[in-house]
């Protein structure tokens, strides 16, 4: 069997002190033999710098400074990373015993494989499991940006792994984005003509609590991905475009009858073709509703 190859993990840190010390415990816990760890934490103020001393002799990289964001903290671990594989841990994630070693065994026997995706534990701020995301869709670039309920795309964040060297192809991470950076790497790979190999392995937890991004910023997400997706759509033959383009106005006009509690009178002014739609003529009508 090949040696294990060295994997670097990055954990993207600010003002996640509740949770850090649990995160860089589950990292540590592995004893997996050839494994670079740092945390870059972009200057908390709540008592995660002090965690991060506690543990500062037991990393490889360990940076407290300000930053613009968590796309720019896991970009300065990528250019410290001197592993063969990477990934990032946020700071209120975990890995489940053994993850290392399943992907860095993966990795081994399948040296052609340049990324994998497992799965992930969603818990609660207590830590007890509440669900489960698996990876799955069609990966390809029209596959991803033309999904819908009854074909769904899904690759939770915290189980993929990728070889560095494809950085050297195709970059960072793109630091204007403050949501869905992930995503628009995966269509990068995607878009490369790679396809993620799944493994059949529960490799971490996913974190939902009340100051979590997913939770306290949805629109932010929703307006990263009009925005991401819009670009990716002009690679996709024109019907398929203007498919997108007609899913991703829907999600516009969500984020719009949202941000003014379900009365996007404004946005209407821009666009009176507006008012021809189902969702925002029910907005109108029933605006707490729209707004929930």
């Amino acid at each position: 069997m090949s040696a294990l190859p060295r994997i670097t993990l990055i954990t993207p840190s600010f003002n996640q002190a509740d949770y850090l010390e649990e995160t860089i415990q589950s990292v540590l816990a592995q004893s997996y033999p050839n494994l670079q760890y740092g945390v870059i934490d972009g200057g908390s103020t709540d008592g995660s710098t002090e965690i991060i001393e506690r543990y500062r002799d037991r990393l490889d990289f360990a940076v407290i400074e300000k930053d613009g964001g968590q796309t720019e903290a896991i970009n300065k671990g990528i250019n410290r990373a001197d592993g063969e594989i990477v990934g990032w841990l946020c700071s209120d994630d975990t890995l489940l015993p053994g993850a290392l070693h399943t992907i860095g065994q993966h990795f081994a026997q399948h040296p052609k494989d340049d990324w994998i995706a497992g799965s992930c534990r969603v818990i609660d701020p207590a830590g007890k499991p509440t669900d489960a995301v698996h990876p799955g869709g069609e990966f390809t670039l029209a596959g991803v940006l033309l999904r819908s309920d009854e074909q769904p795309f899904s690759l939770p964040q915290p189980g993929v792994f990728w070889r560095r060297s494809l950085h050297n192809e195709l970059g960072l991470l793109d630091e204007s984005l403050h949501y869905c950076m992930d995503f628009d790497f995966w269509l990068r790979l995607i878009r490369s003509g790679r396809r993620p190999t799944l493994i059949d392995a529960e490799l971490s937890t996913y974190r939902l609590h009340e100051t979590s991004k997913s939770c306290a910023a949805p629109q932010g997400f929703t307006r990263e991905h009009i925005r991401v997706e819009g670009g990716f759509a002009r690679s996709l033959p024109l019907v398929q475009r203007l498919k997108v383009q007609r899913r991703l106005g829907y999600m516009h006009r969500n984020c719009a009858i949202h941000a003014v509690a379900g009365r996007p009178w404004g946005a209407i002014a821009r666009r009176p073709w507006w008012l021809l739609s189902h969702q925002v003529r029910e907005a109108l009508l029933h605006p707490h509703r729209a707004a929930a």
